[in-house]
């Protein structure tokens, strides 16, 4: 595993890889819960939207967030 810290510029530079899924991870300051967005192979529709295959919310403790992103990327994001 390789991990390095990057720029936006750098992130513009991957445009030509295949999209299999956007995992944001957001908590509610209020309540101190966690809320996370799973969206599957991201697709470009008419030139113009990019859209996901599917979306999933999973609201969640501090201490479930781990297992969370790990069973959804198993499971709905990297199948086939």
């Amino acid at each position: 595993m390789e991990v390095e810290e990057i720029r936006v510029r750098d992130r513009l530079k991957t445009r030509g890889l295949k999209n299999k899924g956007i995992v944001e991870i957001l908590e509610n300051p209020k309540t101190g819960d966690f809320v996370v967005i799973v969206g599957k192979s991201i697709r470009r529709e008419w030139g113009i939207f990019n859209l996901p295959e599917g979306m999933w919310r999973i609201k969640c403790s501090r201490e479930e967030v781990l297992d969370v992103v790990k069973d959804f990327l198993v499971n709905k994001v990297l199948v086939g």
